[in-house]
């Protein structure tokens, strides 16, 4: 029921996002728009898609080596399965698959791998809001739209810089981020607060795992990558329709659809890429453009990542890294795992103890 309910929601956050995104426009002319678009710039632009995916791919690897070097063929495998689950599954219930994917108990915990990705989303999610926020500088004050963004540009960059000083202070003292862990939930459910808090002490051994300054220099710098790649590569396919963004602007068009992205929405964020895109675009594009050339290009845009990220995880959904069913029981293993690992925790006196005895 409870997936039920989740696959409902997003479709229809999604169905109303691109209700919005089409709604008063001329569907003739954006078909014609997408039928004449110069496809050439394909060619560069799915090059740079397959530069990302390897910079993402290196990075996450970084951040596992302090717990084990993962042999790169079974890291691309897991990497472009997993980012083809969080495309196509909805609700972000994909974000699961890669850390459940690549564990393997005991050598490598749930806890470990799962806490690499945390840490992947709050670096992307620093980085991505604080780029925003400058390039919407750089914006003419009374653009329509740009108030609004500026506000969610700086409450995304707050909320990230909140999760990373909670990683920092989980690190430096595991005892403390589990009894606020515990604190926090105890008054809506006492039950869910002694669960959380101890799969919060299983996750937080696994981020204890740092890796070494060139290490960490190596992931930032691959994230610097990687968000360079993105906005260079839809500037890129912009030009397929004759949009010319300069580099700032096509930035600023990407940290707007980070930040529309990360709605829960249905299969494939379809509607929420599709609205966001626009949204980025209509800050430097005229409204006639948006609504011929610039709708084209956020829909085709969206396919293009849709189809080139599952085509690649489709190709390795079948290598002897990758169990099927893994991918869709991944949220319930991932959280059992963790609490399987707690337990283990606390069986060898590793275990943080929370008011209420969570972890005892």
């Amino acid at each position: 029921m409870k997936r039920v309910v989740q696959i409902s929601a997003g479709l229809a956050i999604s169905a109303l996002a691109l209700w919005l995104t089409l709604r008063g426009k001329d569907l003739s002319a954006i078909w014609r728009a997408v039928a004449v678009a110069n496809y050439g710039w394909l060619v560069p632009y799915v090059g740079i898609l397959v530069l990302i995916h390897l910079a993402r791919t290196l990075r996450w690897g970084i951040l596992l080596e302090p717990v084990a070097k993962v042999p790169f063929s079974r890291l691309n495998a897991v990497s472009a399965v997993g980012f083809m689950a969080l495309m196509i599954l909805p609700f972000r219930i994909g974000e699961f698959a890669r850390p459940y994917l690549i564990a393997e108990r005991p050598r490598i915990r749930v806890s470990a791998t799962l806490s690499s990705v945390v840490v992947e989303r709050v670096a992307d999610g620093i980085f991505m809001a604080g780029l925003l926020v400058l390039t919407l500088f750089a914006v003419p004050d009374g653009t329509p739209g740009l108030h609004f963004l500026r506000v969610g540009g700086f409450a995304v960059f707050a909320a990230f810089a909140g999760l990373l000083g909670f990683l920092v202070l989980a690190y430096r003292n595991r005892t403390l981020a589990v009894r606020i862990t515990h604190r926090v939930l105890d008054p809506l459910s006492p039950r869910a607060a002694e669960r959380a808090s101890g799969m919060m002490d299983a996750f937080i051994h696994g981020l204890r795992l740092v890796p070494s300054r060139s290490k960490v220099a190596a992931f930032f710098l691959l994230t610097a990558t990687y968000w360079c790649l993105n906005g260079w590569g839809m500037g890129v396919l912009a030009r397929a329709f004759d949009l010319h963004l300069s580099l700032i602007q096509s930035f600023t068009v990407l940290g707007v659809l980070v930040v529309g992205v990360m709605i829960p929405s249905g299969p494939g964020m379809v509607g929420t890429f599709q609205a966001a895109t626009i949204l980025g675009l209509s800050l430097f594009v005229p409204t006639e453009v948006i609504d011929t050339r610039g709708t084209a290009y956020a829909n085709v845009l969206w396919a293009v990542q849709l189809a080139f990220t599952t085509a690649l995880g489709m190709f390795f959904l079948f290598s002897r890294h990758i169990r099927i069913a893994q991918i869709f029981s991944a949220p319930k293993e991932v959280e059992e795992g963790l609490e399987e690992e707690e337990k283990q925790y606390v069986a060898d006196g590793d275990g943080a103890s929370p008011p209420g005895g969570a972890a005892r």
